[in-house]
């Protein structure tokens, strides 16, 4: 063997060795959530720190003050200029941040969606913390079964331009044609992201209809609205409020009884399962349908066609174990 051929052999050797160790270098992945400080993000931030933890990686999470699609996609865009591996979503506005999608995955960062979704743009995968059927039905199942099978329910919202807001209200609709034809679903209104005006329009509902039987509530922020609405109103007992809401913050108002239960699920556990996910597929490794997350005490279902990764069944939070979880 020539020198020549030796030294070529050892460049390859080291060049291979060089792209090998930067593969496995501490990814720095980020997380855009729809509106910061909620409890429902902070514990997705705690889930996500433990696997950063567990992985080697560096996260960081920031969002908008304010359910605000113009400032989400400016985080989106200053965590792409600083060159993170990895950017999670939980998209306002699927039209606005497809162009951004777009140009992070150019530039070989991994782009991925988590506790909402984007379908129509170019994302790699989406985390879901449930299926969106699943929710909507279980939501309107567990409000039946306190109501029973007939009268009038509101749907209080938040931006109609959150895609997973409005499939889960799509889901409820759906449930109640199938199954409950005699529930009528009275009026569906969306908020700004705040408590305020999704108590003005619970208390509007209750108001155009006195008989009115439920306000069911799709993000945390309604959730504390709709039943400070119920409590004013003098209405326990008579009106039921219920949505997907983090136990701390549905815990006063499940044990005054104006909302007798939530439904939602582990958000730590969905910040965990995200980070596992983005780390995974920016070390060059593939998602397949055997997905195994050590950290997680739970089976993960990965939908490959569609490219969803659920995280689980939804969960139902009562005055019988709503002390049992602190998130």
């Amino acid at each position: 063997m020539s020198l020549k051929t030796i030294f070529v052999a050892g460049m390859a050797l080291t060049l291979a060795s060089t792209f090998s160790a930067a593969a496995q270098e501490a990814k720095r992945i980020a997380f855009i959530p729809q509106i910061s400080g909620i409890p429902y993000y902070i514990a997705m931030r705690e889930g996500a720190e433990k696997a950063a933890k567990d992985l080697g990686a560096e996260y960081v999470q920031q969002g908008p003050t304010s359910t605000n699609a113009a400032d989400q996609l400016r985080i989106f865009d200053s965590f792409v200029n600083q060159g993170f591996d990895v950017i999670a979503i939980s998209p306002l506005d699927e039209e606005t941040l497809k162009p951004a999608i777009k140009r992070a995955l150019d530039q070989g960062i991994v782009v991925l969606t988590s506790d909402a979704d984007a379908p129509g743009s170019a994302r790699q995968f989406y985390v879901a913390q449930a299926l969106d059927q699943d929710l909507g039905y279980t939501l309107l199942d567990e409000a039946v079964e306190r109501i029973g099978d007939s009268g009038k329910i509101a749907i209080v919202s938040d931006s109609p331009t959150i895609q997973s807001m409005q499939n889960w209200i799509a889901a409820v609709q759906e449930r109640a044609e199938q199954k409950y034809p005699n529930i009528e679903i009275v009026s569906v209104d969306h908020t700004d992201g705040t408590a305020a005006r999704a108590y003005a329009f619970a208390s509007d509902a209750m108001t155009r209809n006195p008989d009115l039987k439920a306000v069911l509530g799709m993000a945390s922020t309604t959730c504390p609205g709709i039943a400070q609405a119920v409590e004013a109103a003098d209405a326990i007992g008579e009106v039921l409020s219920a949505g997907f809401c983090s136990p701390n913050t549905a815990r006063g108002y499940i044990k005054s009884g104006a909302m007798p239960y939530s439904v939602l699920w582990n958000p730590a556990d969905l910040g965990y399962l995200t980070v596992f996910v983005g780390n995974h597929l920016a070390m060059g490794n593939e998602i397949t349908s055997d997905l195994e997350v050590p950290g997680l005490n739970r089976t993960i279902e990965v939908q490959t066609e569609s490219k969803v990764i659920v995280l689980g069944t939804p969960s139902v939070f009562t005055i019988d174990n709503v002390d049992n979880f602190d998130f």
